[in-house]
């Protein structure tokens, strides 16, 4: 016996032993106690899809392209640089004295191929000047060549900088520093007021390998 057949005959069954002016009653607070469950595995469901959502399981590391340019003593790659489109950045935005920052957007991963000569150990500071809200300065990850990395924070004004160590290695490809925002918001989600959809992450300034 199927398990629809096997409720539908305990159901017929409870409903036979109602007596016919109770019946109608009866049926309404079943179907009360249906759309109770129904709206409690609802909020159950959308928990846990903002959970697989908000994990890292829905995304991936691009491989490090072998490149042939030459391997730099030092790297810089700023906000106001030229940025290829689809590299998850929004238009630069003035910032300080001649500096700019972009808001990441609107996926979650920025990744950054650093010509850096690996030859010896190296530094790496990656400035961050804001954050659509502060709490997520706190759930940045930083990946070196895919693998996730531990990392000092110093303060700087509403914002921060990353430091990290990449160690020395034998190696003729570039770097791929990826970082990774667990959490996106919109302006107008943060501000009544704002008209503002763009889902933003944080505001980059530069990231500095030497």
């Amino acid at each position: 016996m199927s398990k629809q057949k096997e409720i539908f005959e305990g159901m017929s069954k409870e409903l036979a032993s109602v007596s016919p002016n109770e019946r109608a009653n009866y049926l309404l607070d079943k179907l009360s106690e249906l759309y109770v469950i129904t709206q409690n595995q609802a909020v159950i469901i959308e928990k846990l899809q903002k959970s697989v959502l908000d994990s890292e399981l829905f995304f991936s590391l691009p491989e490090v392209t072998l490149m042939s340019r030459s391997k730099l003593p030092r790297v810089v790659i700023s906000a106001g640089d030229v940025v290829p489109v689809g590299d998850n950045f929004y238009a630069s935005e003035p910032f300080g004295n001649n500096d700019f920052f972009r808001w990441t957007g609107p996926e979650r991963l920025n990744n950054f191929h650093v010509p850096i000569d690996r030859s010896e150990e190296r530094n790496l500071r990656l400035s961050i000047v804001n954050a659509i809200k502060p709490e997520i300065l706190r759930s940045i990850k930083l990946y070196i060549d895919g693998e996730l990395v531990s990392y000092d924070i110093e303060q700087r004004g509403e914002g921060v900088e990353l430091i990290t160590v990449l160690p020395a290695c034998n190696r003729t490809q570039d770097t791929l520093v990826s970082m990774f925002i667990p959490h996106l918001f919109s302006p107008s989600e943060v501000n009544s007021e704002s008209t503002d959809n763009r889902k933003l992450g944080v505001a980059f300034h530069q990231l500095e390998v030497m």
